[in-house]
């Protein structure tokens, strides 16, 4: 039976890799062999370790600063970067790709929570950007009063318009039903067991009045209005838009509880705080993001067994620490339900169930076989053009737009169900993630003078991850450990070891290699090993994890 049991004893390799694929968008076989002998406490105190990104903002092509801060308020923009420039999305990608810590897929896990588009302004792009990333070891309950105020989610959800003349229900509507507590069963006319067609109508009024300003939308006047904990620029309160007189009485989904209109600044931002502490005083909040927490980090199918003996102690944890995503996100990482290793069979349930996003797709094959890349400061136009070309173009066409989700409710690979993940593979974007992925990277491709290229003869060599590459059954191995985690059955492992080879014998290759280390001509070994990497990468399992 599943539980949170937790798993106490070193993770092994197979554990190691695993928990790395889940956490991490960047992977090397030498953090695997690392974490192989640590605990999941051990390992999960390394990954929830986080540093602040480095360079701190998106620079120009120049490398000068674009995005005035807090920290940084004067940018040194000499080429005049226009707002609709995308290089806060290719600096994020960059920093979630170099990141070794559970940051960013944190990060990316708060924006399907609180979904918002990138719109024409790359500072509100990055401010948005920036406040998922601060709470990515936070109060989700935190994050969602200070989302509900940032400049980006206002526009996107259309709450900027909500006055108390007009009042605008989007983003009360989707705060209930996408952010916060969902839907449940329709039990009657707007009643949607968890919340009603009235909680939505009192919710918008609660949000009346909370807007932008010229100079909020400003990429240098915003600093003048920033929350004094994120130091991140927020949106303002209109005192003359908000219902200051009515008292919000919400249904019995929330039982009947009242909350009094706020007159000024103040009062009217704790009016806000009080509807949403009211949002996330039900339990049935905290089991919402329980159950997509489990959806991201370990499974799509949540079993009745699941739902009682996973998410409901793990929504416990998860509310008794006032939404702190850690400690829940930690037991559910340490446990052996998420090892598989609950039954007598270990990881047939859990361990390569999911599909891999076509983001985890390009970061992990980019990793694991150590592609060479710039620094950022280095080179910025160069990592721009990776990011945008080879990574966010083909993920978009794969259907993982990041930061454009293809509706409010995000992506369909993380929203859809009963798919989920599955949504990912389909006839069109496998065709992508097939002829669009390692070939490109093998081949080389030049920015900005850097050439960004896989020397997988080098990489065997020199790496120290293959313990005989003369030998064409240890190489093929060692290659399977690498990408695959494991050796599979004999007919399968046959398979890859016959298209390494190319019709050549065992002994032919333990020549080519010996040949290889005596002149240096990568020649012949490169074609056979750029013939194993491409058929792992395409490979069914390498698709999922």
């Amino acid at each position: 039976m599943p539980s949170l049991t937790q798993k106490a004893d070193i993770l092994g390799y197979n554990n190691a890799y695993h928990l790395l694929r889940r956490t991490t968008y960047n992977i090397t076989k030498a953090k695997i062999l690392d974490f192989a002998t640590k605990t999941p406490a051990q390992a999960l105190n390394i990954l929830f370790t986080f540093a602040s990104p480095i360079p701190p903002a998106p620079l120009n092509i120049n490398g000068e600063t674009i995005i005035p801060t807090i920290a940084n308020p004067t940018i040194t923009d000499t080429l005049n970067t226009q707002s609709f420039e995308e290089f806060d999305k290719h600096w994020y990608l960059y920093q979630a790709y170099k990141d070794p810590s559970a940051q960013y897929k944190i990060t990316s896990f708060l924006h399907l929570l609180f979904v918002a588009d990138d719109d024409y302004s790359i500072h509100s792009n990055f401010d948005y950007k920036e406040l998922l990333r601060f709470h990515a070891n936070k109060s989700l309950k935190d994050l969602a009063i200070r989302i509900t105020t940032n400049p980006r989610m206002l526009v996107f959800l259309n709450n900027n318009q909500n006055k108390k003349t007009s009042p605008n229900q989007n983003y009360s509507r989707e705060f209930l039903e996408l952010f916060t507590i969902l839907k449940g069963p329709q039990i009657a006319t707007g009643d949607y067991t968890n919340y009603t067609e009235l909680d939505v109508q009192q919710a918008a009024k609660v949000l009346t009045g909370f807007t932008t300003s010229t100079a909020v939308l400003d990429k240098t006047n915003r600093l003048q209005n920033v929350d004094p904990i994120t130091n991140l620029p927020k949106g303002i309160i209109s005192i003359t838009n908000h219902d200051t007189t009515s008292v919000k009485t919400f249904s019995s989904a929330f039982g009947g509880a009242s909350i009094n209109p706020g007159t000024t600044e103040a009062t009217i931002q704790a009016e806000l705080e009080n509807f949403i502490t009211m949002v996330f005083n039900k339990d049935e909040t905290a089991k919402a993001y329980c159950r997509r927490m489990y959806r991201y980090f370990v499974g799509r199918n949540i079993t009745s067994a699941i739902e009682s003996d996973i998410i409901t102690p793990l929504a416990t944890i998860l509310k008794t620490n006032n939404y702190n995503i850690l400690p829940a996100l930690t037991a559910l990482l340490s446990s052996k339900h998420f090892y598989d290793e609950e039954d007598a069979t270990t990881g047939d349930q859990i361990i390569g169930a999911l599909a891999r996003s076509p983001l985890e797709l390009y970061f992990h094959m980019m990793s694991l076989l150590e592609l060479q890349i710039p620094l950022y400061e280095a080179n910025v136009s160069a990592i721009h053009s990776l990011m945008k070309t080879r990574v966010y173009n083909n993920s978009f066409n794969c259907g993982f737009p990041i930061f454009t989700p293809q509706t409010v409710n995000g992506y369909a690979g993380y929203s859809s169900s009963p798919e989920y993940d599955k949504n990912f593979i389909t006839t069109a974007s496998l065709r992508i993630r097939y002829l669009n992925t390692i070939d490109a990277f093998i081949s080389g491709f030049t920015y900005n003078t850097f050439l960004y290229k896989l020397n997988t003869p080098v990489f065997v060599k020199s790496s120290g991850y293959f313990s005989n590459p003369g030998s064409a059954v240890t190489l093929v191995t060692d290659f399977f450990t690498l990408l695959h985690i494991e050796v599979p059955d004999p007919t399968r492992f046959d398979y890859f070891k016959d298209i390494f080879l190319g019709g050549l014998s065992v002994t032919n290759w333990q020549n080519d290699w010996n040949s290889y280390l005596s002149t240096n001509n990568s020649t012949s070994v490169k074609i056979a090993i750029d013939r194993l990497v491409k058929a792992l990468i395409k490979s069914p399992e390498f698709q999922t994890y």
